[in-house]
């Protein structure tokens, strides 16, 4: 039986691989991390020909891994999308080898085969990006961590104590959230283990890490600054939107990607919703006995740290399909925890064993089924002709230092190596958009036909310093006349 599980794990390893797409969504981010590799390529600086705003620079982490599939394929997307799939399945054999340690074979087969199955990572391995790549060095911290605890030889020790901190500082290199990782490592080393040599070497290692990555992107104060603006207003809207992290988590398990499953999360996250508050206090509790008693495994710890950062960054008030990625941390902690849950049915009589594979086997089904009618899945959009149409007109009338206005600068930047600018990044700036435009020396606006809530296209036409230029089924091209 072991055997056939691995062969059905196998299986969707290739049938991951044969569904790659080359190409993308308009996301921007991908853009971004592209693009940086170039520079890298290039040896240009790290943020040229990104935007002409202020970029928000995400770590090197992945344009360092992205720049030798580059180097090699050019802007293949289904070479650069592989690093998705290598990550995703190593991530999957550092949990089954944790779990067999830990919750025993079965338990460690169950978690394999869904992880393997898992019709999210069936559509969104589609993206580059870093959230997947960062999952994997999670997880390898996890299983170095757990071994560096074994009693075992010296030496051995000291190999595995030093995977577990190039495990979080390669995080830490991939997405900025990796600094909770070293947190949570800090506070378990100081609090609970009070070793002195590890909280030594983890400080000395994350010192280091920051002092290189500050001499490459400068000082990022990220979110904590826009939460800044106006305190009252965010812990606001925390409080209304905290529920989404822990329906991201739910929306994983169950995607509502078809019908079937639609039905079946929309018939759950109630529960999940109603529910949240009372496991958040749950896990704070939990957090706290265990400090006092000194018993909390290092992945509580981490793992109540990272969900009370996701909980404070839900106040930005995105939706919980968009906190789905950000959850993967918290993927290997929900296993855990909603086997001990099932493990207090026993209180009640129930059949456990049974209650385990109907769960398991329900939610496995709904990904298999998903996977299935997702088969072709491919959200490429730069192939559709209004889309190629924009980007080969930019190309073809833009000079190289002519700059334009898009609402995903990046993106174009990508395809046509023109740099632009978003219309305006805060509400403020669309008070003073002609002051924009002068001052980042703007000569063409793209705006979008249908979908334009914020009205630029009618503020571009009733200004006669616009000028219409080109124009097709999804977008206009205006012309800044100084």
């Amino acid at each position: 039986m072991k055997y056939i599980i691995w062969v059905l794990i196998g299986l969707t390893l290739i049938i991951n691989l044969m569904t790659l797409q080359d190409g993308h969504n308009w996301g921007d981010d991908f853009a971004q991390y592209i693009i940086n590799a170039r520079n890298i390529i290039d040896g240009k600086p790290f943020t040229s020909g990104v935007m002409l705003d202020k970029t928000v620079i995400y770590p090197p982490g992945l344009p360092l891994m992205l720049a030798p599939v580059l180097k090699i394929f050019g802007l293949n997307f289904k070479a650069l999308k592989i690093l998705n799939i290598v990550s995703w399945y190593l991530s999957i054999l550092f949990l089954y080898t944790l779990f067999l340690r830990g919750q025993g074979r079965r338990f460690a087969l169950m978690a394999a085969v869904f992880l393997a199955c898992s019709s999210f990572f069936f559509v969104y391995k589609q993206n580059v990006l870093s959230d997947i790549p960062f999952f994997l060095f999670f997880c390898s911290s996890l299983y170095t961590f757990d071994r560096w605890k074994d009693d075992c030889p010296y030496t051995q020790k000291r190999l595995f104590f030093a995977g577990f901190l190039i495990s979080i500082s390669a995080a830490l290199w991939l997405r900025s959230a990796g600094v909770v990782m070293f947190a949570a490592s800090l506070f378990y080393f100081i609090f609970i283990l009070r070793d002195k040599k590890a909280t030594i070497a983890t400080v000395t290692i994350f010192m280091i890490n920051e002092l290189l990555l500050f001499s490459w992107m400068g000082w990022q104060p990220g979110f904590l600054v826009s939460a800044g603006h106006n305190p009252q207003e965010f812990l606001k809207s925390i409080l209304e939107h905290f529920v989404t992290v822990f329906e991201g988590l739910w929306y994983f398990f169950c995607p509502s990607q078809t019908f079937f499953s639609n039905c079946f999360f929309n018939g759950i996250d109630p529960i999940v919703r109603l529910t949240a508050p009372f496991v958040y206090l749950m896990m704070c509790w939990s957090f706290i006995r265990g400090l006092l008693k000194k018993d909390i495994s290092y992945l509580e710890c981490f793992s109540f740290f990272y969900i009370s950062m996701l909980i404070f960054w839900s106040g930005y008030g995105a939706p919980y399909f968009a906190v789905t990625r950000l959850v993967f941390p918290l993927i290997p902690f929900a296993f855990i925890g909603v086997l001990r849950a099932l493990a207090l049915m026993k209180k009640f009589k129930l059949d456990l064993d049974g209650l385990i594979r109907v769960s398991f086997l329900l939610l496995v089904l709904i990904n298999i089924t998903n996977v299935a009618i997702e088969r072709n899945f491919n959200d490429d959009v730069f192939v559709l002709p209004v889309n190629s149409e924009l980007i080969n007109w930019m190309k073809l009338h833009l000079k190289l230092n002519d700059h334009f206005m898009f609402c995903k600068p990046r993106a174009l930047a990508l395809f046509t190596d023109r740099v632009g600018a978003a219309p305006w990044v805060i509400p403020e700036q669309k008070l003073h958009f002609l002051q924009r435009i002068n001052d980042l020396g703007i000569s063409y606006v793209v705006a979008l036909k249908d979908n334009d809530p914020d009205g630029l296209k009618v503020r571009l036409g009733i200004n006669p310093r616009f000028k219409l230029v080109w124009e097709n089924k999804g977008y206009e091209i205006f012309k800044f006349i100084n």
